[in-house]
């Protein structure tokens, strides 16, 4: 009986690693379809406005922007955005600008 448990134990381990594995190589096969996510480019963007909350709230809607919160005892919102090259982050960026109650945009660029 010992020995019986023992070996479905060891059954049961093979079975998981084999799992593991298999979770791993789809994994990478999921990665490697979508290699435009790999190379996306990340910036923290400060939002001076007046309304800081109604600002965040205007521009969550908006493709590219991963988060958006206002700060709390400052003017300012802060955005989390992404985009797939320079140039769909900058025309991000130029949106936010636009945006009626926004006085002034910093950017930093993700590492």
């Amino acid at each position: 009986m010992l020995r019986e448990a023992l070996m479905a134990a060891s059954e049961m381990k093979v079975r998981q690693e084999r799992l593991l594995e298999e979770a791993r190589v789809a994994r990478m096969v999921y990665q490697a379809r979508q290699p435009e996510k790999a190379h996306k480019i990340s910036a923290y963007v400060f939002v001076s406005a007046c309304h800081p909350k109604r600002i965040a709230f205007a521009l969550r809607c908006l493709p590219g922007v991963v988060k958006a919160d206002a700060i709390q005892g400052s003017s300012e919102a802060v955005l989390v955005v992404e985009g797939r090259n320079l140039e769909a982050l900058q025309s991000l960026l130029s949106t936010v600008q636009s945006t009626p109650g926004v006085n002034q945009v910093s950017v930093k660029f993700a590492a």
